[in-house]
């Protein structure tokens, strides 16, 4: 069965370039994992539909944008895909979610990413996002690891993380190689 999947890659816009990391920015490492994670849903057979705006004025108006983008479009899932930060000690992996749909959507792509070797901070109840709040459909916004902790970029990998998020969400072991997605042409 295909599921219509709108993928965010989070922050992206101009003026929003996410958290410093240690080696790469939020926003280049969400390109990495989100890049991955749509090549792999189509080569799944699963259509995507991006949300990511072209263009905004600002934080709010991005945010618009991106649910204006999967409601219209009627996804049946939204993800947004974000790494976290704080201190530089904080670390491991959460998905955020508001609705019930929502949870049951978060719980398998954490336990995926668990698998990786991140700490499990679970799967949280957020009700103050924009993007969980507007969003028609069941949404996640998963937080992938801690881009200012050392440890965890360590661990991560883009490939791996990818595939851990779209086991999470599909219940299907993605198609592992980089080569060149055959609909998109991403790596």
């Amino acid at each position: 069965m295909s599921i219509k999947f709108g993928i965010d890659l989070g922050h992206n816009v101009r003026f929003d370039g996410g958290a410093a990391g240690v080696d790469k920015s939020e926003n280049q490492l969400i390109m990495e994992v989100g890049n991955k994670v749509i090549c792999k849903l189509q080569s799944l057979g699963h259509q995507v539909v991006e949300c990511k705006p072209e263009s905004a004025t600002s934080s709010g108006h991005a945010l618009r944008q991106r649910t204006y983008t999967a409601n219209v479009a009627g996804v049946d899932r939204f993800v947004s895909i974000h790494f976290n930060a704080f201190n530089g000690q904080a670390h491991g992996a959460e998905v955020l979610y508001i609705s019930q749909a929502g949870r049951k959507l978060a719980q398998p792509v954490q336990d995926e990413i668990v698998k990786l070797g991140f700490t499990n901070r679970g799967v949280k109840y957020r009700n103050n996002l924009h993007v969980l709040r507007a969003t028609n459909a069941p949404a996640i916004l998963i937080e992938c690891c801690f881009c200012d902790n050392w440890k965890d970029m360590k661990r991560y990998d883009a490939e791996k993380m990818a595939n851990a998020i779209v086991k999470g969400l599909t219940g299907s072991f993605p198609n592992s190689s980089n080569k060149p997605c055959p609909t998109c042409g991403r790596v």
